[in-house]
């Protein structure tokens, strides 16, 4: 008899990258305002969406190697 226990993982997963952009501060700044262009600075983003708060949600797709996986998210 085979049994499997699946846990919930109370833990966060962070996914973070740091990137120089060789332009003028304001104009990074107003790019990265605009969800379009914030939605194409994140890898597998399929949607970006602004809540009611003005706090942002994301669902990103991931692949590495034959794994593919979706996540939800916070920006």
């Amino acid at each position: 008899m085979l049994s499997l226990n699946f846990y919930k993982l109370e833990k966060d997963m962070e996914l973070n990258d740091e990137i120089t952009i060789p332009a003028k501060l304001d104009l990074v700044y107003k790019s990265l305002n605009d969800l379009e262009v914030l939605k194409a600075c994140i890898p597998g983003c399929e949607e970006l969406i602004e809540e009611e708060d003005g706090k942002l949600s994301t669902k990103v797709v991931l692949k590495i190697g034959p794994i593919k996986a979706k996540f939800n998210g916070k920006v």
